[in-house]
């Protein structure tokens, strides 16, 4: 579970990006260190280049830049940090899990980051609404929903 803090920056960066999508990452040590990594949404220039192998622009998708996310990864690495949670927004959607999300989320059967929390900010009318966590369940092998607020 996340703190306030790092809860506040999540729904401030999804507010700041509204009506496209937010993505970002939060490292920590899990006991105090905790820093949320605002990342770049690159769908609408993806969706551009390609519309065909990218349909949807960035209000309903979104898209991690991978330089800017191993830079994260090596980072963290550096300082002794994990891999705590990685975040989206859903502006003017539900906080869900889709398809699509548990697809980036998987590495095949496993997930890439079993211990790392995905966060859903569901928006509406520029406004934070439900926040909903999604976790794996190893025993269940599926992501398991836990509402933030």
């Amino acid at each position: 579970m996340l703190n306030k803090d790092a809860l506040e920056k999540i729904y401030n960066h999804s507010l700041q990006e509204y009506p496209n999508e937010c993505c970002g990452i939060v490292t920590g040590d899990g006991m105090g260190i905790t820093i949320v990594h605002k990342c770049t949404n690159i769908q609408n220039e993806l969706h551009k280049k390609d519309p065909e192998r990218y349909v949807r622009d960035a209000r309903t998708a979104y898209h991690i830049d991978p330089k800017e996310m191993l830079n994260i990864f090596k980072d963290a690495e550096k300082k002794g940090l994990k891999i705590i949670a990685f975040y989206h927004s859903h502006p003017d959607h539900a906080a869900y899990f889709s398809q699509e999300d548990v697809d980036l989320a998987m590495f095949g059967d496993e997930p890439s980051y079993p211990d790392a929390e995905y966060i859903v900010v569901s928006l509406s009318n520029g406004k934070v609404g439900e926040v909903a966590s999604f976790k794996w369940d190893e025993s269940k092998k599926c992501f398991q929903k836990r509402l933030i607020i």
